[in-house]
């Protein structure tokens, strides 16, 4: 009786140290290299139009995801954080594509950009976390 309760001791330890192991891994893994990922690539508006006539699906199908999104720059402006937040303009006079960019980028209003970034959902704007600047022309 003994042997059998030390085998199944044992087995639910390795049990159990595997899955703290997994979840150590899954957790302190290093972040996607944003600028060299495969992305979705689409233009301002129609991702913009996506969230706006169906959130849900838009959600879906974008969050988490890196996209490539090209656009006009209707403005930008400082964080709290000192990041720069550049807004794609869409269809909509209100609301646009709001990219959080990770390093400056002297991008300025007018310019058309293409940027890649991670979906993180939509408020009023569709969010874009982690924001690399891919090409920009006048």
């Amino acid at each position: 009786m003994k042997k059998r309760a030390l085998i199944v001791f044992i087995l639910v330890s390795v049990l159990i140290g595997a899955a703290i192991f997994f979840i150590y891994a899954k957790w302190n893994k290093a972040p996607k290299n944003i600028e060299n990922a495969e992305s979705v690539k689409i233009n301002a508006a129609d991702l913009f139009r996506e969230f706006s006539e169906n959130e849900q699906q838009a959600t879906e199908t974008y969050n988490g995801k890196v996209l490539e999104i090209t656009g006009i720059v209707s403005s930008t402006e400082t964080n709290q954080e000192g990041k720069t937040i550049v807004q794609l303009q869409t269809n909509d006079p209100l609301f646009g594509i709001n990219c959080t960019m990770e390093k400056e980028t002297g991008i300025k209003e007018g310019e058309t950009v293409t940027i890649k970034g991670v979906c993180s959902g939509f408020t009023t704007d569709v969010i874009l976390i982690r924001c690399y600047l891919i090409n920009k022309t006048r």
